[in-house]
C-alpha cells in the first residue's frame, strides 16, 4: 500500500492499493457513513442505437455497505453519490457501486479516524513477512499463506489413504505430487507442520523436486483448525511474526486468559463492563471482534474515542482470524487492566 496522506485532524486518508492485503486493510477501517472518492464508470444509454456504454466518471459516495472477497481480490463500496464529475453521468443522490482498482488513487473521508486504524494502514504499508504453510497428516493436507495480517484461504488435498488394507502398499507420491503442483515456484519460506512422519517424507519429496525450497518442519498435535493456532506458539513462526497483527492478537488473548484463570481481577469482558471501566484510565488493551463492532458501531466508536484519551490500546479483530471465536464467547469484547480496579 502506498499511503499518500493521513490527515487525522480532518479524518482523511489518500492511498493507492497494490495487493489483497491492502484491500483487507481498507476493509478493516471502513464504517457506514464514510465517504470514498475515486475514478469509476457509469453506463450511459444510447437511445438511438438501443445500446449502452461504460464511460469514466469521478465520484464520491456516502458508503452504505461494502463487499470484500479475498478469493476474488475485490473490494466494492455501494452508496449514494454526493459528488461527481461530470455530473450529468452520475447525478447526485443516485446510488452507485465503486470498485477498488489496484494502482489507482482513492481518498477516504471518515467520520472518525482512530489511531488503531492508522496503525493498521502503516503496518500493511510496511508489511514484508510471508510464509507458505502446509499442515499434513496421513489423511490430508491443507495449504495456506501466513502473513502479518493473518491466515489466508486454504486449499485442502485428500491423501487417498484410508483403511488398514491400504497400509502395506500405499504410496505417498501421488499425494505429494498434488501438493508440489500447488507450491512450485514459491520463493518464500515454507513451513511443513503436523504429527508423525508425513511431514518429513513430504520435505524429502519436495527437495528432490526443487532443492531451492526453504523448508522448516514443525511438530503440532493434529491439523484441525483449532490446532493451527499452535503454529504461532512455535519459535520458527513467532520469530518471523512477532510484530504482526495476528501475533499480537494471540498474545493479548493469552494475557487475558492467564489473568482470568488466576483471578487477578485484571481481566474484564463484555461491552457494558468495558465501557464502565474505560474512563478510569486503567485499561491497557481492548480486543473487539468485527461483528460486535458492526452491530454496535455508535457505542464502540464512543468507547474507542475514550480509550485513546487514556492511551489504551484498541484493536478490532477481523472475523476470519482464529481468536475471534474465543473472544465472541466473552461477548465479543475483552480487555486487560493495568491494575485491579
Amino acid at each position: 500500500m502506498q499511503i499518500l496522506k493521513i490527515d487525522k485532524k480532518n479524518n482523511e486518508i489518500s492511498f493507492i492499493l497494490h495487493t489483497i492485503e491492502d484491500l483487507w486493510a481498507i476493509k478493516s477501517i471502513i464504517s457506514p457513513g464514510d465517504i470514498i472518492s475515486g475514478a469509476s464508470y457509469r453506463r450511459q444509454r444510447q437511445e438511438e442505437l438501443g445500446t449502452s456504454e461504460r464511460k469514466p466518471v469521478f465520484v464520491s459516495i456516502l458508503i452504505e455497505k461494502f463487499d470484500y472477497s479475498s478469493e476474488l481480490n475485490s473490494l466494492r463500496f455501494t452508496g449514494v453519490i454526493v459528488f461527481s464529475k461530470p455530473p450529468e453521468l452520475a447525478p447526485l443522490r443516485d446510488h452507485h457501486t465503486l470498485e477498488i482498482v489496484f494502482s489507482e488513487k482513492y481518498n477516504l473521508k471518515k467520520n472518525n479516524l482512530f489511531q488503531y486504524q492508522i496503525d493498521i494502514l502503516k503496518k500493511i504499508s510496511s508489511m514484508s513477512n510471508k510464509l507458505s504453510a502446509i499442515v499434513i497428516d496421513d489423511e490430508k493436507a491443507e495449504i495456506f499463506e501466513l502473513t502479518d495480517i493473518g491466515i489466508g484461504p486454504s486449499v485442502g488435498i485428500p491423501s487417498g489413504k484410508s483403511g488398514k488394507r491400504y497400509e502395506s502398499n500405499y504410496s505417498y507420491d501421488s499425494f505429494f505430487e498434488k501438493i508440489y503442483e500447488l507450491i512450485k515456484g514459491k520463493r518464500e519460506p515454507i513451513i511443513i507442520a503436523g504429527p508423525g512422519q508425513p511431514k518429513t517424507k513430504l520435505k524429502e519429496f519436495l527437495l528432490i523436486k526443487d532443492n531451492t525450497f526453504k523448508i522448516s518442519l514443525v511438530n503440532i498435535q493434529n491439523i484441525s483448525k483449532s490446532s493451527i493456532k499452535e503454529l504461532f506458539t512455535k519459535k520458527e513462526i513467532s520469530k518471523v511474526f512477532e510484530n504482526s497483527l495476528i501475533y499480537k492478537e494471540n498474545k493479548y488473548l493469552e494475557e487475558f486468559l492467564k489473568n482470568l484463570g488466576k483471578d487477578t481481577g485484571k481481566s474484564i469482558y463484555g461491552l457494558k463492563e468495558v465501557s464502565e471501566k474505560i474512563n478510569t484510565g486503567a485499561i491497557e488493551f481492548i480486543l473487539i471482534t468485527e461483528d460486535i463492532w458492526k452491530n454496535n458501531i455508535d457505542k464502540i466508536q464512543e468507547l474507542i474515542l475514550n480509550a485513546e484519551k487514556y492511551n489504551s490500546k484498541v484493536h478490532v479483530v477481523d472475523s476470519t482470524h482464529l481468536v475471534t471465536e474465543t473472544i465472541d464467547s466473552f461477548g465479543g469484547i475483552i480487555a486487560l487492566l493495568r491494575y485491579k480496579v
